[in-house]
């Protein structure tokens, strides 16, 4: 029997498998997840130093993550600067906890306005950001109970994250419980009901099990906020990034396991045009945008 959807507990069906990993689509909300993914610690496993740095890994066994987190600052800090005029339009102060903070570089940015905190399953990724960075950025899974006290926050940002979730309703959950009444949530991923996923097929890019487990739908999040409860309505808006073309051409290496690609990627990061920035635009990605309710009005 199919598995039951992760998000609004739906019918599924079958879709394709790749890659040894089933991916089933839900009738009711459109979210297309894997349904034979690892347990949760064999998945936060995978989110080592090799996963930050696939460019400088030995193996291509699975697909990784970056081809480097750390060269890719400069990309990285446009497109969350982008985020961080987003988020203060919202809420211009207070407490922020960025869900999935890797090397803590939005909270750079965002510790000019707010009093950050970050959490990360790496501990690789949450010593650099501690280490080199200065971070706060504590090693942690947002789908258990964190060590955050309740209504704590005014900003939760969970970029590129909760697809990487292997219970995404538990992680909302927790959000929830640590965001004061008020407070806002924003979330980054890609819309799995876009006509781009839906045209490439099992060779869409966004596909990186045992990484990506669920791929949601603008549907799906506003079903899944709506479960979790006490949030007024999902606001979506578009989200353009700021990649290097070098990078860009190390992202399709790493994501097709291509590892000349890759290479290549790295090497033409050596010239003029590999460094230079440009701003993309995909069509599947979105950010979705939730303000907890005062209290009272829950």
């Amino acid at each position: 029997m199919p598995p039951r959807c992760p998000v609004c507990e739906g019918s599924t069906s079958f879709t394709f498998e790749k890659d040894a990993h089933e991916y089933h689509r839900c009738a009711a909300c459109g979210v297309l997840f894997v349904g034979n993914h690892l347990p949760p610690g064999e998945v936060h496993k995978r989110y080592s130093q090799a996963y930050f740095e696939a460019s400088a890994a030995d193996s291509d066994e699975v697909r990784l993550g970056y081809p480097s987190y750390r060269e890719a600052q400069e990309s990285l800090k446009t497109s969350f600067s982008r985020k961080l005029d987003l988020i203060r339009s919202l809420s211009p102060r207070g407490n922020l906890l960025d869900v999935g903070a890797a090397y803590g570089t939005f909270l750079l940015l965002a510790s000019e306005y707010y009093e950050c905190y970050g959490l990360d399953v790496s501990d690789y990724a949450a010593q650099v950001a501690r280490d080199e960075f200065g971070m706060d950025v504590r090693q942690g899974c947002i789908e258990e109970t964190t060590p955050f006290a309740d209504e704590f926050f005014d900003v939760v940002v969970m970029w590129d994250v909760i697809e990487h979730l292997t219970d995404p309703i538990k992680g909302l959950q927790e959000v929830r419980r640590t965001l004061k009444p008020g407070g806002h949530l924003a979330i980054s991923t890609d819309d799995a009901e876009n006509w781009l996923p839906r045209l490439l097929g099992r060779n869409w890019w966004g596909l990186a099990a045992p990484l990506h487990l669920n791929h949601f739908t603008k549907r799906g999040m506003a079903i899944a906020i709506q479960r979790v409860g006490g949030f007024e309505d999902v606001e979506f808006t578009p989200d353009t990034r700021e990649y290097r073309i070098g990078e860009i051409v190390g992202h399709f290496g790493v994501s097709f396991k291509r590892r000349w690609l890759t290479d290549f990627g790295k090497r033409l990061e050596r010239s003029f045009l590999g460094r230079r920035v440009i701003s993309v635009a995909r069509p599947e990605q979105f950010i979705a945008i939730a303000r907890k309710k005062d209290r009272g009005k829950e």
